[in-house]
């Protein structure tokens, strides 16, 4: 997609727009549940479909900041899936598309929060880390840097402890160093940890806030580049750590 504005869409080490490809397919199935749950005066502002054409908002931008849409058209082959792909349009080029610019433009971006004040970080708020998962599951164990791992699980249970009390100051000086992410209908906070460089984050710490808001609780550790990837299905990241 040579028209999006210029982004990272793969990650560390490839060119396969993995990231874009996870993104759509979110987006699309947010939207779809979305459009499930919609009164039926709703459902084709989610999802447009007639008999010939079914359309979206990716909620991305061109170049030109003009809304890109994800257009299908009805797969002339019945054993085939019912819809294929033709191409991704904006606002301008859907006009040669048989869908009318009204209901394209009433086509809406995908929603993931109803309250903007779960997007920050309360550092009011006490972290407790779920260690069994974060330390002695062997494949969340592995995400840790090698030259930790090697000391141990104490080591790196201490180690990470101490980052989490210590981190707290970076989002004090910049909110943004919290990143949201979206995971199974609710709204998780992403928190670096600089585990071997403070220059450099390690890892990201899945916060959840508690159903009566009183604390977050840790549940896993993530790479950056799974970090990066569940970030993006609500916005482009903003934070400095993230960016690698």
């Amino acid at each position: 997609m040579d028209e999006l504005e210029p982004e990272r869409w793969s990650c560390s080490g490839k060119n396969d727009f993995g990231i874009l490809k996870n993104y759509l397919y979110f987006t699309f199935e947010k939207l779809w549940h979305d459009r499930e749950e919609a009164a039926d005066e709703d459902k084709q502002t989610l999802i447009y479909i007639d008999g010939d054409v079914a359309c979206f908002n990716t909620g991305l931008f061109d170049r030109n900041w003009q809304e890109i849409y994800f257009y299908c058209e009805k797969n002339p082959n019945e054993n085939r899936q019912p819809w294929k792909f033709i191409s991704f349009c904006n606002s301008y080029t859907m006009q040669y598309r048989p869908i009318s610019h009204e209901a394209c433009s009433r086509l809406r971006r995908a929603n993931y929060f109803e309250d903007p004040s779960l997007l920050l970080f309360d550092s009011r708020l006490e972290i407790v880390p779920q260690w069994n998962h974060i330390i002695h599951d062997p494949e969340n164990f592995r995400r840790i840097p090698s030259s930790l791992r090697e000391g141990g699980e104490s080591l790196c249970m201490s180690v990470i402890d101490g980052e989490i009390r210590k981190v707290r100051k970076r989002i004090q000086a910049n909110y943004k160093t919290v990143v949201p992410q979206y995971y199974k209908g609710r709204i998780q906070l992403l928190m670096p940890l600089y585990l071997t460089n403070p220059n450099t984050a390690d890892l990201a710490l899945v916060l959840s806030l508690s159903d009566d808001r009183s604390v977050y609780y840790g549940h896993t550790c993530l790479t950056i580049d799974m970090a990066y990837n569940n970030a993006r299905l609500i916005a482009r990241p903003d934070s400095y750590w993230l960016h690698v």
